[in-house]
């Protein structure tokens, strides 16, 4: 059988990952990851700390999400035992999203966002029919931004954000990736 023949609709298979639909059972992972400093620091939305209901009203959310033709949102586990490493999404908007992940302290350096943010770009493009993706990270993230060049993001500038990232950063670097700029890339 080819691998990925019996995954369920809305989720997203790579060589050691699964982008999938939260579970009950990630509620704990969650809470631990989002709970880090090393992981919340970074990031502008989720609240710190993150508590129990913030974590139940995401996975509603998710469900929500997931219960539609065309998932945006998904908890990225890893495929050899299921366990939540982090977070992966697109924020759509007509043709264009924004990309917003979190990993796991423990899981950084792995290779594991990379994985999962090219074949999230390569979903949006193909299945949801996205012209443009940005992103944005905390101006001293400078792990974030790499993994954004290795997907193929380009530089635009400072962009003004409504929500500080955790570490006070408004204005953040902003970064943009065209359909047409992946046509023929491999991943």
């Amino acid at each position: 059988a080819l691998a990925g023949a019996h995954r369920p609709m809305g989720e997203i298979e790579t060589e050691r990952l699964c982008l999938r639909n939260f579970r009950e059972a990630d509620l704990p992972a969650l809470l631990a990851a989002l709970n880090d400093w090393q992981v919340a620091q970074w990031l502008a939305r989720p609240p710190y700390p993150y508590l129990e209901a913030d974590g139940r009203a995401w996975l509603a959310y998710v469900a929500q999400d997931h219960a539609g033709p065309r998932p945006t949102q998904f908890a990225v586990a890893l495929q050899d035992d299921n366990r939540l490493v982090g977070s992966i999404g697109l924020d759509v908007e007509g043709s264009e999203a924004e990309l917003g992940y979190w990993f796991a302290f423990g899981q950084w350096g792995r290779g594991i966002a990379s994985e999962a943010g090219r074949a999230l770009v390569a979903y949006g493009f193909a299945q949801l029919g996205l012209r443009r993706l940005h992103a944005t990270t905390d101006p001293a993230n400078r792990r974030s931004q790499g993994v954004l060049r290795k997907l193929g993001f380009r530089p635009i500038g400072p962009v003004t954000a409504a929500v500080p990232t955790k570490r006070g950063a408004l204005e953040r670097p902003g970064f943009e990736l065209l359909a047409h700029d992946t046509r023929g890339a491999s991943g």
